[in-house]
């Protein structure tokens, strides 16, 4: 499994309002819940699709900017800039990353 998650295919990550977001399995397995589903033997696993009907399209667009963003970061060595975050989605986005475990 662990080759899977370092090869650069994709999964489907759908909002609550249909909007699908296509990651790649190494970004999307920053978050260690949509980790678990496509490691664990969970159907999202097999279809590479996981639903979030509690997570609005723009906070989970949000999310997998952040998850790019700590990949690439990730150990720098140098200054890490600052994560831009809106103040009117700040409680819905800490919601999500709690859930998310991020």
């Amino acid at each position: 499994m662990a080759d899977e998650i370092k090869g650069d295919s994709f999964v489907k990550l759908v909002s609550a309002e249909g909007h699908e977001f296509f990651v790649t399995r190494q970004v999307a397995c920053v978050s260690g819940t949509i980790r678990a589903m496509l490691e664990g033997g969970f159907a999202e696993a097999n279809e590479g699709k996981i639903t979030f009907p509690e997570i609005k399209t723009a906070i989970l667009e949000k999310t997998i900017q952040y998850c790019h963003y700590k990949m690439k970061y990730n150990g720098a060595s140098v200054r890490i800039p600052e994560f831009p975050i809106e103040p009117e989605i700040a409680l819905e986005l800490l919601m999500s990353s709690n859930y998310l475990d991020l």
